[in-house]
């Protein structure tokens, strides 16, 4: 009999917890359900990879018995043996059920905000969670030390993102940057948390160094009027292509970038964007926050203070490299990509922890 895993994906947002969701989903060498959220990504995003979808109803949405029962008719449509949750109240309502139904129970954990350690979630994890997938060391604390964990940052398909050379020549004519110029590129939702500002003023400041910047995201917290009007204020508004709508060709993109830089002033607790710039064999200057401390090093990599003054000289110090230097180094991060965390890497040492008992028949 195949063995069956649902993978319970909540999250309303298309956020790197979902993505890392999708991708363990995608590891695990079984029969995969994603119970979602219905007219969310991680519903639709499941779809279109052709997992096997069924929805729930939203836990912080109307009362909890709904939200309850729809996980309820969820785990008696697949009858699965494991079951992976991202997010505590689907967590709940699968330890509440865990013993009818004889499942293996496992949470990723890859939240900012980290682990609540209070005495029920210590409780629920030591009673009914039989292992985590942990996505950055700063999570660990009380509450998980007991169980057996997994260290994930991410998960990177290499497959999709790789490094492109017609791609990186056809962008970079787009752009009007030559071959000599460095392009450096950031992709994060425009949100405070994320950092642009920062950025921009590391800019500024390097400003008699030659660079181009590339912008992609979408419009959250803080708008694209917002962001134009920080540029021109510090003199670099021209030297800046923006991107808000979504690009068909990221991987394209990514690799005609010499430099990508994450300067967020928090999260980053799963990695996605600095992973992809990796396998597109693209350098990084990163702030020293989140899972980024993890990843990032020498000689590919700058990780800096998250302020004005760290990014630029994180970035002062790969722009004098100049762009052909810098795409040799890229070639470093793009191996560290494929060997650390890209599926082929990760897939069967997720695969092992979650499905492993199960298909030993324990």
């Amino acid at each position: 009999m195949a063995r069956k895993a649902l993978v319970v994906l909540d999250e309303r947002w298309n956020s790197a917890l979902t993505d890392l969701g999708l991708k363990i989903a995608r590891s695990l060498n079984c029969r995969v359900t994603v119970a979602a959220l219905k007219g969310y990504p991680a519903f639709s995003r499941a779809a279109e990879l052709g997992l096997e979808t069924l929805p729930i109803e939203d836990p912080r949405r109307g009362l909890p018995l709904k939200a309850f029962l729809s996980f309820k008719k969820a785990v008696e449509a697949v009858k699965p043996q494991v079951v992976v949750t991202i997010r505590g109240d689907e967590m709940l309502f699968a330890a509440l059920l865990k013993k009818r139904h004889g499942y293996k129970l496992f949470r990723v954990h890859g939240h900012a905000k980290g682990i609540r350690n209070t005495l029920l979630n210590r409780f629920i994890h030591k009673r009914f969670v039989n292992g985590v997938v942990v996505s950055s060391r700063r999570l660990l604390n009380d509450v998980v030390a007991p169980l057996e964990k997994l260290l994930i940052p991410g998960i990177v398909d290499t497959s999709l993102f790789s490094f492109s050379q017609e791609a990186r020549h056809r962008w970079r004519r787009r752009l009007g940057v030559p071959a000599e110029l460095p392009l450096i590129g950031v992709v994060a939702r425009f949100d405070p948390v994320k950092g642009h500002d920062l950025l921009f003023k590391a800019l500024h400041a390097v400003k008699n160094q030659r660079w181009k910047l590339v912008v992609v995201g979408r419009e959250e917290g803080v708008s694209l009027r917002q962001l134009k009007e920080l540029a021109a204020s510090l003199g670099i508004l021209e030297r800046i292509a923006f991107f808000t709508d979504r690009v068909a060709d990221l991987p394209g993109l990514l690799s005609a970038c010499d430099i990508g830089v994450v300067p967020s002033k928090g999260s980053e607790v799963v990695l996605r964007a600095p992973l992809e710039f990796m396998a597109c064999r693209t350098c990084l200057v990163a702030t020293a926050v989140g899972a980024l401390p993890e990843v990032i090093a020498p000689p590919w990599g700058r990780l800096v203070k998250p302020s004005a003054d760290g990014i630029a000289l994180g970035l002062s110090s790969l722009l004098k490299l100049g762009a052909e230097r810098l795409l040799e180094l890229g070639k470093a991060a793009q191996e560290v990509a494929r060997e650390k965390y890209s599926f082929e890497a990760l897939s069967p040492r997720i695969d092992r922890f979650i499905c492993s008992g199960v298909r030993n028949g324990q």
